[in-house]
């Protein structure tokens, strides 16, 4: 999972850019999106490491 967190967020930005939103506006969605993807791969990766490795 944590190796699709590139493709899923760096294809965001292009949709995001479509809209009528500001350059800045823009980046706080993209940065937004991005937490909440890495916030997810992290709580769906977590029942399968053994607590040692976490």
């Amino acid at each position: 999972m944590i190796g699709f967190i590139y493709p899923i967020t760096a294809t965001v930005r292009d949709f995001l850019d479509d809209g009528e939103h500001s350059a800045d506006e823009v980046d706080a969605m993209y940065h937004a999106w991005f937490k909440a993807v890495v916030l997810q791969v992290m709580l769906w990766s977590y029942p399968y490491v053994e607590g040692n490795d976490w």
